[in-house]
């Protein structure tokens, strides 16, 4: 009795953490940050954030600063011409050349937004980074004919904790 007691208990807490991923901020705003300023507490408010630095070494900071997350990198060949819905608590897009990042803010739904929607444009030169949060969606115009090797434009990671690595399932 008291075993059931405590694992109700135990699940209770997890879907109330649970529930909380799906609170998104009520307005947006882009936030910015070099290298040196960067709290991870910043991550917290869960909005897009541009670190202004250009990035010689992101790997390194991508273990540094997300040294407990399952880190992904991710192939941006899979992203042309179409929007995504971000599954990864962060997603880490680093761009090698300069290019217009394009989001719009998180939601349940996967749907890209319409044209009455109002989306954000981000201009990120060679090698500076955008942060993006759990279930913003995010667009990338990769010109196939720019280039055969799509990988090497634009660097991006999926960064999961356990949580949204569980979420990703459903």
């Amino acid at each position: 009795m008291k075993f059931n007691f405590v694992i109700s208990i135990i699940i209770i807490i997890i879907s109330i953490y649970i529930y909380c991923y799906y609170i998104f901020p009520s307005s947006v705003s882009i936030l910015q940050s070099n290298i040196n300023e960067f709290e991870l507490s910043t991550l917290q408010q869960r909005q897009p954030i541009v670190i202004n630095d250009c990035l010689q070494e992101k790997e390194k900071l991508i273990q540094l600063w997300f040294k407990y997350n399952l880190i992904y990198p991710l192939n941006s060949s899979n992203l042309i011409k179409q929007w995504i819905h971000n599954p990864y608590k962060y997603l880490f897009i680093n761009p090698n050349i300069d290019k217009e990042i394009i989001i719009y803010k998180a939601s349940n739904d996967s749907l890209p937004p319409n044209q009455d929607e109002q989306i954000i444009a981000i201009k990120l030169k060679k090698n500076q980074s955008l942060i993006l949060p759990f279930k913003w969606k995010y667009y990338i115009d990769i010109d196939i004919n720019d280039d055969n090797n799509l990988e090497k434009k634009v660097d991006i990671y999926g960064l999961h904790d356990y949580i949204t690595f569980f979420l990703s399932f459903f």
